[in-house]
């Protein structure tokens, strides 16, 4: 009788160890999470090809926010060159109308002085980067919709403040949107320095218009910094008009305030998206 011959076992396959990786396997770069991509894309420098034109933005907020304001107020909370006049005048109790504005000029100039302070500590990190620069916008778009929401809820009132018994128009309340609006109108007068566009201070015109008219190549082509201070007129006198029409219409203050709040969050998005700087090569 012949025997079967012996059936062999298949043996089982043997676990990979860490001897059987690839070394390409081992070395290959972990992938980066959400979070991580999110760092890396706000880390990257902006580029400063037309980055110019949110700083020129900047010029109409200042625009709505100083014609708001010194229409409501009789202060300003960007051009602090006519607030520091109505400090001086306060040291022998003029204007008449408004004995009580020195303390208004007084405090949008520390808030403004403030601003640029806390706004220019952004040096300490990386100042051009894209979520240094969306942080920044967006903390200043905060401070217009805290105003913003202060005069639409009637908090303080619009647009002469509180008519008391001696006339005197003054309501404490109204130094709380004044504040919050010139802490942030220090932050973009610090951007554009940081940027290193000068030319386009955002909340000041004289050094402009100087630099206007005394510009050698003023009638000249291919002008940038003609151009972008042109621009930086031009849009501070349409926020001035925008402002002015704003606050007589039925819309009232808040209007330009929260127009003003929609114009810095926007910018503050671009930030985020904006053209990260080219490596040059050598």
């Amino acid at each position: 009788m012949v025997k079967n011959p012996p059936v062999k076992r298949q043996s089982e396959p043997a676990l990979p160890t860490t001897e059987d990786r690839s070394p390409s396997r081992s070395l290959a770069k972990p992938r980066q999470t959400a979070w991580q991509s999110a760092r890396s894309h706000l880390g990257n420098e902006i580029s400063l090809s037309h980055a110019d034109i949110p700083i020129i933005a900047c010029c109409l907020v200042s625009g709505l926010c100083d014609s708001s304001a010194y229409n409501a107020w009789s202060c300003f909370v960007s051009m602090q060159t006519g607030n520091t006049i109505f400090l001086a005048l306060g040291a022998s109790g003029q204007p008449t109308s408004h004995p009580d504005g020195w303390l208004k000029s007084l405090l949008s100039i520390a808030c403004f002085l403030c601003g640029c302070f806390c706004f220019a500590s952004t040096r300490l990190i990386n100042p051009k980067a894209r979520g240094t620069l969306a942080a920044s916008f967006l903390l200043q778009s905060i401070c217009i919709i805290v105003a913003a929401a202060l005069v639409q809820a009637h908090v303080v009132p619009e647009p002469k403040g509180l008519v008391t018994e001696n006339n005197l128009g003054f309501d404490p309340y109204e130094l709380l949107p004044l504040g919050f609006l010139a802490f942030q109108s220090g932050g973009q007068i610090v951007t554009s320095r940081l940027l290193g566009f000068n030319e386009v201070p955002t909340t000041v015109l004289t050094s402009v218009y100087c630099d206007l008219a005394s510009d050698p190549k003023i009638i000249a082509l291919d002008n940038v910094k003609r151009n972008r201070r042109a621009a930086a007129v031009l849009a501070i006198l349409i926020g001035g008009i925008a402002g002015g029409w704003i606050s007589r219409s039925q819309a009232g203050m808040s209007v330009s305030l929260w127009v003003a709040a929609a114009i810095k969050s926007g910018i503050a998005v671009s930030w985020s998206l904006w053209k990260p700087k080219t490596a040059s090569l050598l």
